[in-house]
């Protein structure tokens, strides 16, 4: 590719927002991560300070390779899925539901579901009104997701969600053998080892979404031990209808003729090509958090945050790294304006993300701590590092904080993802064994409590002063910040920073519990490919590009800014019933969303 200058067509691939980004990085001499002399065009003006254009680079994942000059195999079919997580699943199904001949490949050695992967925020499954779970109005919730992400993502998109997800859901476990919960707590009634729990159900009493500042909207469905079952169920399905799937396969790159997509080059481990021929492809690849280059070059702001939310290809390396995203942007499409939005959550400490006091390591209070853990992970990314090599190396950016009245206190704090609402007594712990032995579902006992304080490196104290010390604060600063906190806390007034009255607790019932946060790790980058309403991508022109469709989180207009926590599961919700659309349009439907 050309590199002394983009053409339109280059430059909307990118996205115009991180050539933009580009050229600042140039502008501060900062070369962005796969760039070298020859493709960067800054230059040095009389005055001493470099200057650049957003014209001015390219990085290297913007080249495409080759076309292979040796093909060992072709293949023929109407709907080319790849990618074969959730929502390619969803789209080799739907396909195969409308008669299609259907290929699907993945770069996995088999059928993989992230092993945390289980929420799905979906509206009025049957499941769901089963159970009497009843969702808020779409009016509020669609529009408290558009305010939670400042207003960036397309609105149609998340009004197909809300009045299609459930049904999607329905229809994608048809046929799997599960039990149903009745409530979060609910014991396991039968020995199947697949199941579905309601998150956070019934809410509590108290909880009212309407008076909360980070709302949260009850009625997620969970698939235990994960999503995987309910993937096999959808796969098998469509293996049924004549739909072939095809694993340790690598999409490389998609044929292009007369601007319209026709197939893909495909290879193997080994480096052997396929070429499959299809009157439609779907991309359905993940998102690019395991791609650096990408990272660096998107969201250069999230570089501290490890990937943990992933699987590996047949080689045993990461995946999620872009793939689909490359092969539509060589095809012509482009990259959605951002800012994107990386899931950074924070699942917090021994009470998860509970509204407790926060100090960072120089003893401060510096937020408002009713927040959930997207927000915080925010929060902790501005706050200073320690001073103490040990805990610099734990990566500390503040301790939580609360006594031994956490029981009683508990059921006063948000409801929701990350929250820890219910105490369980000894004498009633064998009544909730499934629901104790889950991860972050809100219930809880002293000795998990205690035991997760412990094993996090936490400190528990008969004092103050010896809090100060186990937490490696300085003790004048601790004792300074713990005093004002009280002091707020029986005002009932945060004048400080705000914090909702009801989860002001004063620190004053020894033993004191300090839990470590430390920055949060990151599941996904929610970013993709700017599409119509048909999932179709667009081309420089804002023309679709005929005969490729993109699901997932490959796909542009459902995520942006800040990826929000206000329905917990979405993010699987809408690959989901994305997956399925492009499915659909890619076997010949016209359905927009």
């Amino acid at each position: 590719m050309e590199n002394k200058g983009l053409s339109r067509r280059a430059f909307i691939g990118l996205g115009a927002s991180a050539a933009v980004a580009a050229s600042a990085a140039s502008l501060v001499g900062c070369t962005p991560s796969g760039a070298s002399e020859s493709n960067t065009a800054s230059t040095v003006s009389s005055e001493g300070a470099q200057t650049g254009s957003p014209s001015s680079f390219t990085p290297s994942f913007m080249t495409p390779p080759a076309i292979p000059d040796t093909i060992k195999e072709t293949l023929d079919c109407d709907v080319l899925v790849i990618g074969l997580g959730l929502a390619g699943c969803a789209a080799v199904k739907a396909a195969t539901d409308e008669g299609a001949r259907v290929i699907g490949i993945d770069k996995a050695a088999e059928l993989t579901a992230v092993s945390m992967a289980g929420d799905f925020g979906v509206i009025d499954s049957q499941i769901q009104k089963d159970l009497g779970i009843k969702w808020a109005g779409k009016d509020l919730i669609v529009n408290q997701l558009m305010k939670d992400m400042c207003y960036r993502p397309t609105p149609a998109f998340l009004n197909y969600w809300y009045d299609h997800s459930g049904a999607d859901f329905d229809w994608f476990v048809e046929g799997a053998d599960f039990e149903v919960l009745t409530s979060t707590a609910a014991n396991q009634q039968t020995d199947k080892p697949f199941y579905i729990r309601p998150k956070c159900f019934p809410a509590l009493e108290s909880y009212d979404h309407t008076t909360e500042y980070f709302p949260y909207f009850h009625g997620t469905i969970t698939t235990n031990p994960n999503m995987q079952w309910a993937l096999d169920a959808a796969a098998s399905a469509a293996e049924a209808g004549g739909a072939q799937l095809k694993f340790a396969t690598w999409g490389e790159q998609l044929i292009v003729e007369d601007d319209k997509v026709v197939g893909a080059y495909v290879h193997d481990a080994d480096g052997n090509y396929t070429q499959i021929n299809a009157s439609a492809v779907v991309i359905t690849t993940g998102d690019f958090g395991n791609n650096h280059e990408m990272r660096d070059y998107y969201i250069p702001w999230a570089s501290e945050f490890p990937c943990y939310y992933t699987v590996t290809d047949a080689t045993g390396n990461p995946a999620d790294t872009g793939d689909g995203h490359l092969m539509a942007m060589w095809a012509g499409g482009h990259m959605e304006l951002g800012p994107l939005a990386p899931m950074t959550h924070h699942m917090g400490g021994a009470l998860g993300v509970n509204s407790y006091l926060q100090l960072n390591m120089e003893g401060n209070r510096f937020m408002n701590e009713d927040i959930p853990g997207q927000p915080i992970a925010n929060q902790l990314s501005r706050q200073p590092e320690s001073n103490n090599p040990d805990m610099r190396a734990r990566g500390l950016k503040s301790w939580q904080i609360f006594d031994s009245a956490w029981p009683e206190q508990i059921a006063a704090m948000p409801d929701g993802h990350g929250y820890t609402n219910h105490f369980v007594p000894d004498e009633e712990i064998d009544q909730y064994e499934t629901v104790l032995a889950g991860f972050g579902l809100g219930w809880t006992t002293k000795a998990m409590v205690e035991e997760r304080v412990a094993n996090s490196g936490g400190v528990i104290t008969e004092s103050i002063e010896e809090l100060a010390v186990g937490m490696g604060l300085p003790l004048e600063q601790v004792q300074a910040s713990i005093a004002r906190y009280n002091e707020l806390c029986k005002k009932g007034h945060d004048e400080d920073f705000g914090k909702d009255p009801r989860r002001l607790f004063a620190l004053e019932n020894p033993p004191f519990f300090a839990c470590p946060f430390t920055n949060a790790g990151m599941l996904v980058v929610m970013g993709g490919i700017q599409v119509n309403g048909k999932l179709q991508p667009l081309n420089a022109d804002n023309e679709p590009i005929e005969g490729l469709f993109i699901g997932g989180n490959a796909q542009g207009g459902r995520y942006l800014v800040e990826y929000p926590v206000t329905v917990a599961g979405i993010s699987l919700a809408t690959a989901l019933t994305f997956g399925r659309l492009a499915g659909l349009n890619a076997a010949g439907r016209n359905i927009e969303a």
